[in-house]
């Protein structure tokens, strides 16, 4: 039976790409997606990503050579090494209109997910809210309520942005630290519990798309970029994440 387009999910599965790529292609998915749509990505080379709310000048003191990006979401920066990102673009019904809530919910889809994999972690029940600005600059740094976390520390950095244009939208966004990066090397990683190759990398995706796809009740369907969505991801890529002087505006 055809899948109808109010339960479907648009599954984009990306290779690893350079940071202004990534994130130019988010924006046009939060701007332009029809279909709800979850995209699996990577970066190459790595890279830092700030948040929107982020000052330029807390982060002067990383290496010449590190690509340095803006995120349409808030939080804190990430230094994405190796990892499993994803972001979701879905209109704002089908979450909680309340944010945590809508954190708890994709948290506990992530959490599942791990734990399909062998992968034990727990959502923190307690803490500080998830925050626009945090005190800390570096995600990671400060788990606070509805964090997945292990022993070692968090284990998923996440961030939102909610528009209200033409149509309430949302996009989030996810980091699941598959080995520690050398900027921050305090946070927890899948490979603290499991040696990561190619198979467990597999897995872990596949049970994340089946676990959002579930608290989202949708099915997930593999597709691939509009022309629409492409040109607007290329023209944002030149005009806002490959520009200097937009980074370090705040």
């Amino acid at each position: 039976m055809p899948i109808g387009a109010e339960r479907h999910l648009r599954l984009l599965r990306d290779p690893a790409g350079p940071a202004a790529w990534n994130m130019a292609v988010d924006e046009a998915l939060l701007e332009l997606a029809d279909a709800p749509t979850l995209r699996l990505y990577g970066w190459q080379p790595h890279a830092v990503s700030l948040g929107w709310f982020q000052r330029w000048a807390d982060f002067a003191h990383l290496p010449p050579d590190t690509p340095v990006v803006r995120r349409a979401t808030g939080g804190g920066a990430i230094h994405h090494g190796d990892e499993l990102t994803f972001s979701l673009a879905v209109a704002a019904e089908r979450l909680p209109g309340d944010v945590a809530a809508s954190y708890a919910r994709l948290h506990d889809a992530v959490r599942q997910a791990l734990a399909d994999c062998s992968v034990p972690c727990e959502r923190l029940a307690a803490g500080h809210a998830q925050r626009p600005r945090p005190d800390s600059p570096w995600c990671f740094a400060d788990p606070g309520r509805d964090d997945l976390v292990t022993e070692r520390g968090k284990l998923l950095g996440s961030a939102q942005r909610r528009v209200q244009t033409d149509r309430a939208r949302v996009l989030h966004h996810g980091s699941l630290v598959l080995h520690a990066p050398a900027l921050t090397p305090f946070v927890a990683a899948v490979a603290d519990v499991r040696p990561v190759d190619a198979t467990l990398r597999h897995e872990l995706a596949e049970r994340l798309v089946l676990r959002i796809a579930e608290v989202l009740d949708l099915e997930p369907s593999l597709g691939s970029l509009t022309p629409a969505e492409h040109a607007l991801a290329t023209q944002l890529r030149h005009e806002r994440h490959e520009d200097p002087q937009r980074l370090q505006r705040r």
